[in-house]
């Protein structure tokens, strides 16, 4: 293994800051309010009649830019739970919020498309070229991990998750495994990068979590770790108390509580990773439109395709924890989530999330 690489620190700049929450609660719904972070990119409101109309999901637009215990597939796997019409993994102690049907695997598809866009076409940032061995935690449909393996040939990739929703045809250096990450892991001193995007809402240590990652990595080898936060803001003026996506991350904060395992995972990555041991830690954050209202084309393509994301994925996110945790009646959630994507629809509100890509390195041996 080749000496440690100098990482450079992340360039930011100073940007439009956060807005406050509204004062009346007294404590902020947004934490991060209080201390916005510092992000990468800019993002300017375009006033124009065509960023600002944006009713549905624009797909004139978006057309035109789209151009430890492994199992095996036994049939107690295959029977997946039903709720409310939709099915979810059987396998394993954890219950994940999403649900692994065919609808869901094509929002995580999407999302995949998503997320690659707005690394720049990259499926990683931690600073390793050409790693030989790589885990994907929480792979899902496992696309990350089929594009990472076509991308590189000689290494071997392996994708673990709860669901065996992986397509049967997959690069012949690439295998996946039913496991649960949140049990002991078997490896050790094996990989050179582990990855893991979107799997807030399901870790109820994550400092553990690190701790298994950083023993699994060989010396030298590096944790990618990409999650989004769940407060939405708006780049003209704080969102009133009775908006949806003021609403929607004070519940899951509340589930959060509930259940000891939080969503609000985005702004503690880089605290949780060096807690576990890494270092030469860095945290970009990486400022997203929802919705075509950005000057910026670039910015304005990443804002459709997070419209899409969002407006795929809501329901899909909320509805499980909102009937089993909160106990809410199935309309209650769908009047919620409809509200929430009439907002993520509506350009004028100027909404836009904050991105978190947190990458560390476990050190290399000190030489006698």
């Amino acid at each position: 293994m080749s000496a440690p690489q100098e990482v450079e620190p992340t360039a930011t700049t100073d940007l439009l800051p956060i807005p406050q929450p509204p004062a009346a609660p007294s404590t902020p719904v947004n934490p991060l309010a209080a201390h916005p972070p510092t992000a990468s990119n800019d993002l300017q409101y375009d006033g124009t009649e065509q960023g600002q109309d944006s009713d549905e999901v624009d797909s004139a637009y978006a057309g035109s830019i789209i151009q430890s215990e492994t199992s095996t597939l036994d049939s107690s796997i295959l029977q997946y739970r039903e709720e409310n019409g939709r099915t979810y993994h059987a396998y394993g102690s954890t219950e994940h919020w999403g649900p692994n049907d065919e609808q869901a695997q094509d929002q995580q598809d999407l999302s995949h498309h998503f997320w690659t866009l707005v690394l720049g076409g990259d499926l990683y940032s931690a600073p390793i070229k050409d790693p030989q061995d790589v885990l994907d935690v929480g792979t899902g449909t496992g696309i990350w991990a089929i594009d990472v393996a076509d991308m590189i040939p000689e290494a071997v990739v392996k994708g673990i998750d709860l669901s065996p929703i992986q397509p049967a045809w997959i690069p012949p250096n690439l295998k996946f495994e039913i496991d649960d990450y949140n049990k002991d892991w078997v490896d050790t001193n094996r990989y050179d990068l582990i990855h893991s995007r979107e799997i807030l809402g399901t870790v109820p240590d994550w400092v553990a979590f690190y701790k298994k990652a950083f023993n699994a990595l060989r010396p030298g080898g590096w944790m990618d770790s990409t999650e989004p936060t769940i407060y939405l803001q708006s780049i003209h003026t704080p969102l009133e108390k009775d908006h949806p996506f003021v609403m929607w991350p004070t519940l899951f904060n509340e589930i959060g509580q509930k259940t000891g395992i939080t969503f609000d995972v985005a702004p503690n990555m880089k605290k949780w990773m060096e807690e576990a041991g890494f270092v030469n830690v860095e945290e970009k954050i990486l400022r997203v439109a929802v919705g075509k209202w950005p000057k910026d084309r670039k910015q304005k393509e990443l804002g459709v395709w997070n419209q899409l994301r969002l407006d795929t994925g809501l329901r899909d996110f909320t509805e499980r924890r909102m009937r089993n945790v909160l106990n809410w009646e199935n309309d209650e959630i769908l009047v919620l989530v409809a509200k929430c994507r009439s907002a993520v629809s509506n350009s004028k509100e100027g909404l836009y999330i904050d991105l978190y890509h947190v990458y560390g390195q476990k050190p290399e041996e000190k030489k006698a």
